[in-house]
């Protein structure tokens, strides 16, 4: 079926794959400077009145901390800060560019999927937490979008990805197994052509392409196998569905590279219910 690399030489061909929105690239390039204020990235946010309203009843939601008490997109950029501004827009951006069409699609659950993936951001985040590590927003969009390969499988590769969720349900096998062996190309390879693309940092990008062999990753390790522990955590507490039944083993290299145990990590589950129930506002965007 198809040799390997020609899902990646089909993806790469589609040129109505989404990018992501000005708004984005122009905060980004206005972050880079260290003399932009709090006011001009809030006129940039402003100018996309879509994006603004996500963003402010995003900062008010529990889950950043501040529910009900911001009025403006520059008020959250001085409470927030601007690195955490930036990944809710982007945040904002994916969930505009995919998450339209939560139908059931041949046997995957949109809706599901995308509870999945916010779980799975809301338990990479808690990790970091755990760990003491500074990047707690990034394994928050990380764990987000982890998946993305599906979702362009899915929307751009219909045919293909019927016959891999059919795979999946016959042989009750994990969506990358079934991937792996109808075509030898993977949703991780797919998310990652995307990502590439968009220009996200390189630490996403290795979460995206690296999550199911965390092992891979030699530089950016932790935030992969961060990811890695999430989609599992999340699977095993059974927040969403990533489109099969099956719960991937862990590497034991992540256990020690994140420090667990299974003292630790019962503080850890409950903590991860308590911030996947918050993020459910992601979900009303």
């Amino acid at each position: 079926m198809g040799g390997n690399g020609s899902i990646e030489q089909k993806i790469s061909n589609i040129s109505t794959i989404p990018t992501l929105p000005t708004v984005l690239e122009r905060i980004t390039s206005l972050l880079r400077n260290p003399k932009t204020s709090a006011e001009e990235i809030g006129k940039a946010i402003t100018r996309d009145q879509s994006l603004a309203s996500k963003v402010l009843k995003l900062v008010n939601s529990a889950f950043y901390g501040f529910p009900g008490k911001i009025s403006t997109i520059t008020h959250a950029v001085v409470i927030l800060g601007f690195a955490t501004i930036k990944n809710i827009v982007l945040t904002a951006s994916i969930f505009e560019t995919f998450k339209k069409g939560t139908q059931k699609t041949m046997g995957f659950d949109m809706e599901r999927f995308w509870v999945h993936s916010v779980a799975c951001g809301a338990a990479a985040q808690t990790l970091a937490k755990h760990i003491g590590s500074k990047d707690r927003e990034e394994c928050f969009i990380a764990g987000l979008i982890h998946d993305i390969g599906k979702i362009i499988f899915c929307k751009y590769l219909p045919k293909e990805f019927g016959q891999i969720i059919q795979n999946v349900h016959q042989k009750n096998i994990l969506i990358y197994d079934s991937e792996r062996e109808l075509f030898g190309s993977t949703h991780q390879d797919v998310g990652g052509i995307i990502v590439k693309n968009w220009n996200l940092p390189v630490n996403l990008q290795y979460a995206v392409c690296n999550h199911h062999e965390p092992l891979k990753t030699k530089d950016h390790a932790t935030i992969t196998s961060i990811v890695h522990c999430a989609d599992i955590l999340v699977r095993a507490l059974d927040f969403g569905n990533g489109g099969d039944n099956k719960i991937p083993s862990m590497e034991e290299q992540v256990w020690q590279t994140l420090k667990l145990n299974e003292k630790s990590l019962i503080p850890i589950l409950e903590e991860i219910s308590e911030e996947v129930e918050k993020a459910t506002i992601f979900m009303e965007i």
